[in-house]
Formats: C-alpha cells, structure tokens, sequence
C-alpha cells in the first residue's frame, strides 16, 4: 500500500512538472510572436483605422496608443468622431473618458471601437499575457507554410474567448488569425500583410479584419509610426484621465 501511495505521490509530480513545463514553453513561443508587435517595454504607437464596406472608404481615424509594460495602455483619439477621446487600460481593466465628461466609464476590450476593430486590437499588443497556446499541426494559408496555433484567454482583460493563430514556421510571423466568442461563434478574420524594419526589428505595420457574417466588411489597421516612449505613472491612473492635456 505504501508502495502503490508512494508511486502515486510520484505520478502527480511528474504530471505537475509536465504541466508546468508547457506552461512555460506555451508562454515563450507567445513572447517570440510579440516580438513582431511589441518593439519596446514602453512605446507610443501611431495607429490608423480605416473601415471599409463593398471596397469604400466608410471612416478613417487616427489614434496614439502609450504601450506601459504588459498590462497597461493609454489610447487618445487624435482624428475620430469623438475626438480627444481617451481610453485606459490597466490590468485587465478599461475605461473611456469622452470629452466634456467628468468621469470614465467601464468598457470591455471586445467591444467595437471602429468598424471591425474593437477597443482591445488598438490597446492590446502583446498575446504572451493574456493567452495560453496550444499547437494543433501544420497548414498552409496563401502558399505559406504555418504553425497552426488555438490561444485560449487566460486573463480577463483578453480581448478574445479564444483565437485561431497562423504563423509562419520558418520564424514565427504572424499570417492569419481567426477569432471567437465565447458561445464558440467565429466572427472575425484578420489577415497580417504587412511588415516593417525598425531599428533591426521586423515589426506588424498593417492588418485587415474581415466581419466573417458580412465580409463586406472589413477594416484595416495601420502602424504609422512607433517610437520608444514612457509616461509618468499618473498617466495610467482612471481618476487623472480628466486631467490629461497635450498628448
């Protein structure tokens, strides 16, 4: 009986030591991938919307997205029908202050900020926090070979219930993602085009999103620009977002 218990004992902290190890591999092929997204720890991203339906220009706008770290963010409206427009994200948590207005309010990383593009595309950069990933074989999307990828949420401030990720497999780059709701329904397909060196990095510059219900639909998101960049700590703060002048 002690031998049998003592082989048990044995068995679970193998299978914890597994697990643990998959963990750990499973976070550091994400942080390879984010290093085509996440140039710096702290970075200002100028970003461009730009949706479309039956191939015409709908709306343009122009954001600048304050990277901090891994799990805060701060997004202002530069050129948007609410301009000055401020969003927040720190550790799971998001709020918009609107102009005019006294306080921010609670908002999701999923919900639709333009077009196709919800909040979390434009404040979310990073996977290796907010996913797990699981490998599921090999495909090829338009003549590349990939690694087919299921990232899964393990954070609530994910901006997706799960993700189909396709990169390539010679080093990792992103080609195709499809995503999911939480009742399983896919409802979005973004394609990543374009690439860009900055500074000896191969940076995402442009992807497109396509509505999968009306693929009429699809919005594209550009990177202009992206420079090393931090701001004081009060910045991320929701209680200071009123107060916040010249960015």
């Amino acid at each position: 009986m002690y031998v049998k218990r003592k082989i048990s004992f044995f068995c679970l902290i193998l299978l914890a030591l597994s697990i643990a190890i998959v963990a750990d591999d499973s976070e550091e092929l994400l942080r390879r991938i984010d290093t085509f997204r996440v140039p710096y720890e702290n970075f200002l991203v100028r970003t461009q919307i730009t949706s479309f339906e039956h191939d015409r220009v709908k709306e343009t706008a122009l954001f600048d997205a304050y990277i901090s770290g891994e799990d805060k963010s701060l997004v202002i409206a530069k050129k948007y029908r609410t301009r000055g427009m401020k969003i927040l994200y720190v550790k799971a948590n998001m709020w918009v202050q609107l102009p005019n207005t006294h306080r921010p309010l609670r908002i999701t990383p999923i919900q639709r900020l333009m077009g196709e593009a919800s909040n979390g595309d434009v404040a979310r950069l990073g996977l290796s926090r907010d996913y797990t990933a699981e490998a599921l074989g090999k495909e090829t999307v338009e003549g590349t070979a990939c690694l087919k990828l299921k990232l899964t949420a393990k954070s609530r401030g994910a901006t997706y219930h799960k993700i189909m990720l396709f990169v390539r497999e010679k080093d990792l780059r992103t080609v195709k993602a499809e995503f999911f709701l939480l009742s399983g329904k896919h409802f979005k397909t973004a394609f990543y085009t374009d690439f860009k060196s900055l500074n000896g990095k191969n940076l995402l510059a442009k992807m497109t999103i396509i509505d999968e219900l009306q693929q009429w639909k699809k919005t594209t998101i550009e990177y202009l620009s992206i420079e090393e960049k931090s701001l004081p700590a009060r910045y991320f703060n929701k209680n200071n977002l009123v107060h916040i002048k010249g960015l």
